[in-house]
Formats: C-alpha cells, sequence, structure tokens
C-alpha cells in the first residue's frame, strides 16, 4: 500500500493561521508516504507568500510532488505574468512545472494546467492543448507497467454540477479518454475549493478512473464547503480508499467522501 495526502489551493497570503499547527500535527500522525499538492501555494505570486509556501513543503513529513495553480503566477506585474510567468515559482519551489514521481508501487505524472494569457476574459481558466496532451501521453507510455498511475493538475478535468461547467479545462474530455487508454487510476485536482469524488469506467472494467478534488485545505476563500484534504490509500491491486479529512468543530476530523455517480 501507499499513501497519499492530497492538498489543494493553501493560498499563503489568505491562510488561517490556526489551521497551520494542527494541519501539520494531522500530517504527521497520517504519515503519508508522499504529500500531493494540486496547486495555488499562494493568493498573488508575491515573494512573501512563496516563502512561506517553500517554508510548509520543507516542513512536511514526506516527499512532496507540486504543480501551480492560476494564482502561483502574477496578477499584479503584467510585464512578468506575459515573459516570465513562473520565475518567483522556480525561484522558491523548482524548476519542474511538471513533476514527475516513480517508484515500484506508484507514478504520478504532474501537468501544468496554467496560462498566462487567454482570448477569453477570465484568464483563471486553465487550458490543455492538443500539443500538451501529447506530450502527457508520450509521458504515460513511457511509464512502466506495474506501478499504479495518477495525474494532478490544478483545474478540473471534470465538473461537479453543470453550474460550474465552464470553469472545466478545454479538451478536458480527450485528456480523460487518453487517461482511461493509459489505465491511469487517479486524477486529483483542485481550484474549485470544493472536494467531491468522481468515478469513470475504464477501457478494462476492473481499472476504472477514479476523479478526486480537494477543497481549500488551509486558506479563508472558503465557498460554501470547509477546509479539507483528502488522505487516499492506493493498493497494487487498484483499491483506492479516499477519506476527507474536514476542518470541523477546531480538529480535523474524517468524513466520507462525497461520490457523484459514475458515467460512461
Amino acid at each position: 500500500m501507499i499513501r497519499l495526502a492530497h492538498l489543494s489551493d493553501l493560498h499563503f497570503g489568505r491562510t488561517d493561521t490556526n489551521l497551520l499547527l494542527p494541519l501539520e500535527e494531522e500530517l504527521a500522525q497520517a504519515r503519508p508516504d508522499l504529500v500531493v499538492i494540486s496547486g495555488d501555494l499562494t493568493l498573488s505570486a508575491r515573494e512573501r507568500e512563496f516563502r512561506e509556501a517553500a517554508a510548509f513543503i520543507r516542513a512536511l513529513p514526506a516527499p512532496c510532488l507540486v504543480v501551480p495553480g492560476n494564482h502561483d503566477i502574477p496578477s499584479h506585474h503584467a510585464l512578468e505574468r506575459l515573459v516570465n510567468p513562473f520565475r518567483r515559482w522556480h525561484s522558491h519551489i523548482g524548476t519542474d512545472l511538471e513533476p514527475t514521481w516513480i517508484d515500484s508501487r506508484i507514478a504520478l505524472i504532474g501537468v501544468n494546467t496554467v496560462q498566462r494569457a487567454s482570448w477569453r476574459i477570465n484568464w483563471s481558466h486553465g487550458r490543455i492543448g492538443r500539443r500538451h496532451l501529447a506530450r502527457i501521453e508520450h509521458r504515460l507510455s513511457a511509464l512502466p507497467p506495474a506501478p499504479i498511475r495518477v495525474v494532478v493538475g490544478h483545474h478540473p478535468f471534470f465538473a461537479p454540477d453543470p453550474v460550474l461547467q465552464n470553469r472545466v479545462l478545454r479538451r478536458s474530455d480527450e485528456a480523460l479518454r487518453m487517461f482511461r487508454r493509459h489505465r491511469v487510476r487517479l486524477v486529483l485536482a483542485g481550484h474549485l475549493h470544493r472536494a467531491f469524488m468522481h468515478e469513470l469506467p475504464g477501457e478494462d472494467p476492473a481499472w476504472p478512473l477514479l476523479v478526486v478534488h480537494g477543497g481549500t485545505t488551509i486558506s479563508t476563500r472558503l465557498r460554501g464547503e470547509s477546509n479539507a484534504f483528502n488522505i487516499i490509500d492506493l493498493e497494487t491491486d487498484g483499491t483506492v480508499r479516499v477519506e476527507a479529512r474536514v476542518w470541523t468543530d477546531g480538529q480535523w476530523l474524517g468524513q466520507t467522501h462525497p461520490v457523484l455517480p459514475g458515467t460512461s
């Protein structure tokens, strides 16, 4: 078995500092093999926010795989956003925007879904183009066959209800079909600040694709749900157990993850 702690949308710059120590203690008790953060480490991509996020990552009780979110490129420096949007990320977090983690049990593929600019009014939406999809498929094709395959991105590949459908990545259907074709077992994302789980049938009926979204773990930018993160246990036979740890009455309590009906 391998255990993942899935955090998302930390938003240093708008964190609830009362949650930091309890989260540290909860993670230490959970003893994950790997911590996965699906983007939005910061609120405004400011230097101070990145320093706080980097210190948080260094203090984690396990190695960390992290991908950027739309808040991790500057909105207050237009030229930097267009010319070198990930300069501060590279300086404080790392040089790889699409990290990979592979061992004998699991293979995680990080996907950068952030766009620096768009013809659309709202630049916070994510993007995944055809050439990007081809690169992801090449990475999946190169993986060894044995480990459980997990894809991590910031923006949603699936929306929990039609109202949020416009927040889903363009070409998400193509991406999900490709993930299923390559026997990806789990897709992790955030951005919506809503926690949910959705299962899609795989090309192999015994190997469905599970989409798991995290709420905002420690920020004050709540959207009708409490702060939360996920503890995910994966067995080598493909069994996945997901528990949401939800901030309730001053403590992290385990709750059954809300599951949406599967669709073909």
